[in-house]
């Protein structure tokens, strides 16, 4: 925290951040949702995403997928339309790069300056994933006609895809400036809560679809609320593996002997493979409509079909142990034990400690996989099988990846103001000092 934010009052000083937060996250970015990019028929997109083309088909499926995290932007044709997507595709792709590339993971070593230059490659690669998304959207959207619709009415078609492109392009680069003026001035993590603000301002919508049916609404809350409690039981879950520090003698006194714990999340890849896997879904049911028609393999990967589900969950457990396997480094975690001087009790330093954390790794990411996997398909099987209800419906309601992340955001933010207090309190323990300041600076996370 900064000096200031510690000399304030901890209420005003709060009050201020949720201010900032409001002002910048609803009202800044809920009022670009509405502001259409110039040329195209906002009715005609918004009849597509709603799935009045057909529920199977693969397009719809992507287009309401991305509206829901976009909060009804697609659907609006929004200049937000690609919301904060490409910021979160660039951070992906480095998180990668800096565990398989020497230089970018010897860059990340080197502290605040490191991650700095590292923050400035993914804004670097938001701008060209942004231009390229736009570029391929406008292309698209000009060429799109099926059942007399027309998304664009033009007949100079290179200064429309220009066009699109700068507005889009400059749309999603202010989002993500919103989002870094949250993280900064606001409260949690800002990308995070213009996901949060998305899927909370579509989740109204899909209301609609109960009519005056109370039992189903009831019915869809209370598995809603179940699966809440379930995520928020998994994403707190951890595997503690207790670490004892070498003793050392020197004369009468004894050094090092401390005890500590190695918390290993249950669910450490948290919704990453849920993204990864729903696109690729997405293309399998391009190219089965396409090539696979004749053997059946349309059916397989439509939407509905028990094929479906257990493709996307195969994926889903495929795409974690990948994530777990490339971002979490145990021999660096070994070496770093080593350098400290802890030990896992019973297990020899090096290769044995290796061996020992990832049988561990091994079976709680099995169970973290697992439970993604049902998550994600638990829309389709309570929403659509138990209640009648269609897929836009029970996927807002019941959506496992939407619900993980406003719970996870949520239980963020929570942690953050229990900290923000707790280094208030650190400071009148200290009297106002720079001792207390700098045991509050320590024990307290930053905003």
């Amino acid at each position: 925290m900064a000096d200031k934010d510690l000399s304030e009052s901890p209420v005003r000083e709060l009050t201020r951040r949720f201010l900032i937060t409001f002002l910048l996250g609803v009202v800044v970015y809920r009022l670009g949702v509405f502001v259409p990019i110039p040329g195209i028929d906002a009715k005609a997109l918004a009849s597509l995403v709603e799935g009045k083309g057909g529920e199977a088909d693969g397009l719809g499926a992507l287009l309401r997928y991305a509206n829901m995290f976009n909060g009804g932007a697609i659907a609006n044709a929004s200049i937000f339309g690609l919301g904060i997507t490409p910021y979160i595709s660039a951070s992906i792709i480095f998180q990668l790069l800096t565990f398989s590339i020497p230089s970018l993971k010897a860059l990340q070593k080197e502290g605040e300056s490191g991650r700095r230059k590292i923050n400035q490659y993914t804004r670097y690669a938001t701008l060209l994933i942004c231009i390229v998304q736009a570029g391929i959207a406008a292309v698209a959207a000009v060429h799109y006609h099926t059942n007399d619709v027309v998304l664009v009415q033009t007949s100079n078609v290179p200064y429309f895809i220009a066009q699109s492109i700068l507005v889009i392009t400059t749309g999603s680069m202010l989002i993500l400036w919103i989002a870094e003026q949250i993280t900064r001035y606001g409260i949690g993590n800002g990308v995070s809560i213009i996901i949060m603000i998305g899927i909370l301002a579509y989740l109204p919508g899909s209301l609609g679809d109960f009519g005056n049916d109370l039992p189903k609404f009831l019915g869809i809350v209370l598995a809603a609320l179940v699966i809440i409690a379930a995520i928020v039981v998994v994403v707190q879950a951890v595997r503690r593996i207790n670490l004892e520090q070498q003793r050392r003698v020197q004369g009468n006194k004894v050094y090092g002997g401390a005890q500590t714990t190695l918390p290993l999340k249950l669910n450490q890849a948290n919704v990453i493979p849920v993204i990864f896997a729903s696109p690729v879904m997405v293309v399998l049911g391009f190219v089965a409509a396409q090539f696979g028609s004749g053997i059946g393999l349309d059916q397989l990967f439509s939407y509905g079909e028990p094929g479906h589900r257990y493709v996307f969950a195969a994926l889903i457990i495929a795409f974690t142990y990948f994530y777990i396997s490339v971002t979490f480094d145990l021999f660096d975690l070994s070496n770093h034990f080593k350098q400290a001087g802890f030990f896992v009790r019973g297990i020899r330093p090096g290769k044995n400690t290796v061996d020992y954390l990832a049988a561990i790794l091994k079976r709680i990411t099995f169970v973290g996989a697992v439970f993604l996997a049902v998550i994600a398909i638990l829309p389709e099987l309570i929403g659509t099988a138990a209640f009648g209800l269609s897929g836009n419906s029970s996927m807002v309601l019941l959506g496992g990846t939407g619900l993980m992340i406003v719970v996870g955001v949520s239980l963020d933010v929570m942690q953050k103001v229990a900290a923000f207090f707790l280094a208030h309190q650190y400071r009148g323990l200290g009297g106002g000092d720079d001792g207390g300041l700098a045991a509050a600076k320590k024990s307290g996370k930053r905003f």
